[in-house]
Parts: C-alpha cells; sequence; structure tokens
C-alpha cells in the first residue's frame, strides 16, 4: 500500500479500540470550557466518540469564571490566593447556584442531546472521597480537601454505564457544602483508579517552551521547567499535580485547549496531538514507536 494512500475509517477504529477499550479516562474541564455553549457541546460530542469506543469517561468540571461575573453583578468579593478562591458564604451559595445548578444542568441537556447514556452529578457523591474543610486562610470557611478516595463505589458504576460526569462539589461528614478545587478531584481520582489517560481541558494550548507549544515531556522535565520559570503559577501547580499523578501510576496525562473544534479528538486519535503529552520518561521511547504505528495506519 502507498505511504500516501489512508487505510479505511474501519481499520484505524479497530486500532483504537484494541488500544483504549475498557480504559479509564478522567478529564478535567475548566470553567472557561463548560460556560462556553460551542465549546462544551464540542466536548460532549467528543467525548460520545470515545464512548463508543469503549472508553470509560469521568469528566470532572469547574465554572470558575462564571462564579466571578456572577460575584462581580451580586457585589460579592472576590478573593484568591494562588489562583485559588477564598470560599466564604456568599462564594459557596454562588457555587451552589452556577455550578451545581447552571452547569450540571447545561451538561445533562448535552448528554441528552448527543444521546449520551451515562450519569451527572452536581457534587461528588458521598461515597466517593473522604472530604475535609481545608481553608487556607481563617475567613475561608467553604473549601474543601480530599484525604482520600473510595474506588469501589465509582467502578461499581462504572458496571453500567461508560459515562459520569461530576462537579467540583464535595460534602464533609457533617454534611457541609465544601469547593473543591476540579483539578485536584481529577487527579486524586486518576491516581486511585489508575486511569489510563488523565486529560486537562482549559484555555491554553499546552506547555508553551521557547514559545512553542511542546508536544511531550517527561516528569523528569517537570522540575527544571519550574526551575528555570518556563511554567509558573496555575500551570506550575498543574505540572505538580502531573509529577504526581505519573510517579502513582497514571499511564499518560494531556493538557488540551478545549476552546479548539475536536480537540480532545485530535488529541487522541492523531499520532501528535495539538496539546502536550506528559509521560514517565521510560516511556518515551514507547510514546515515539506509537507515533510512528499510527502514521502507518493512516494517522496524522
Amino acid at each position: 500500500m502507498s505511504k500516501n494512500k489512508k487505510l479505511p475509517d474501519f481499520f484505524i477504529n479497530a486500532f483504537y479500540e484494541s488500544k483504549f477499550r475498557d480504559s479509564l479516562f478522567v478529564i478535567k474541564a475548566s470553567g472557561d470550557v463548560v460556560e462556553c455553549e460551542k465549546s462544551l457541546d464540542n466536548l460532549l460530542k467528543d467525548i460520545r466518540e470515545l464512548t463508543m469506543h469503549g472508553i470509560k469517561i469521568l469528566l470532572v468540571y469547574g465554572g470558575g469564571k462564571a462564579m466571578d461575573r456572577a460575584s462581580e453583578e451580586r457585589g460579592i468579593e472576590v478573593e484568591k490566593i494562588g489562583g485559588r478562591r477564598i470560599n466564604k458564604a456568599g462564594n459557596i451559595q454562588i457555587l451552589k447556584e452556577i455550578v451545581g445548578g447552571n452547569l450540571s444542568l447545561n451538561i445533562t441537556s448535552g448528554m441528552q442531546k448527543h444521546s449520551i447514556e451515562g450519569l451527572s452529578f452536581n457534587a461528588m457523591p458521598v461515597n466517593w472521597a473522604d472530604i475535609e474543610a481545608a481553608p487556607k486562610t481563617p475567613e475561608d470557611q467553604f473549601t474543601g480537601g480530599i484525604k482520600a478516595v473510595y474506588p469501589r463505589p465509582i467502578r461499581r458504576l462504572f458496571k453500567v454505564t461508560d459515562f459520569i460526569a461530576c462537579a467540583c462539589i464535595g460534602t464533609s461528614k457533617d454534611g457541609q457544602i465544601l469547593n473543591i478545587n476540579a483539578d485536584t478531584i481529577a487527579t486524586n481520582i486518576a491516581i486511585t483508579l489508575k486511569a489510563q489517560k488523565l486529560i486537562y481541558l482549559s484555555n491554553v494550548d499546552g506547555v508553551k517552551i521557547d514559545g512553542e507549544t511542546a508536544f511531550m515531556i517527561t516528569e523528569n522535565d517537570i522540575p527544571k521547567l519550574i526551575k528555570d520559570g518556563t511554567v509558573t503559577g496555575g500551570m506550575q501547580v498543574k505540572m505538580e499535580n502531573c509529577k504526581q499523578a505519573l510517579e502513582a501510576g497514571v499511564k499518560r496525562i494531556h493538557l488540551i485547549n478545549g476552546l479548539r473544534e475536536n480537540a480532545l479528538h485530535d488529541e487522541i486519535f492523531e499520532s501528535v496531538g495539538p496539546g502536550t503529552m506528559i509521560l514517565r520518561e521510560d516511556e518515551r521511547e514507547n510514546y515515539l514507536n506509537e507515533i510512528e504505528i499510527q502514521k502507518a495506519i493512516g494517522g496524522k
């Protein structure tokens, strides 16, 4: 067969099914993605395609910018430390209405539109994790942290469905509603369930090195990128989470711009996607070999 002739979609689909069927992908979508009607629609369309290939998807989402806008409209102060929100009584009420209400319902509506069979929770089910208050200041009464994730109830749900969506809201043992960073939820669940992929969707293309999006970095590169100031702020926190996840057994991590059309599809089904792949150093050669195989069967 000519190198320029693409194999039929049947063979390409069979390759990906054999590679990923029954795998778990944990996807964290930022507020930029789920608050945008077009981006959310595109994400759910891509998720449906992944589930049709037998991939199990857990979507964790936040809604920071929508919360900021609602806070400004109501005259409620938004205070953050290191990019993390300080959650007071007024802030948590907005979290309930915006993330637990509007955005959760938008996802449920999109699931119906795209015929996605699954479950959508406006907060983490109480048997998924041990959650406790984790205040950053004395006034911060409604920020939560995860002490432990319980894998059995999550795995039990994935026996009956291939898709679960969950907002970045948790409940402490005394019944207090808490705001938990969505990256924290996604990372902890991916580690505990040893997900095949942990995918971060945001409004940036990936890790920028010398002005270009790096298509691949390893966990050994992360300390240097932090030390030399290539990654700072929120991206530094994300890199530290990535390193922790890889060391704990997560196979591959992707950083993708979820505002791009077909971003999730292209990252998974192309030999080199539009985002940044982060993996262990001992997986580097395996990944480079996979790129050549995917190109050989007709991938881009």
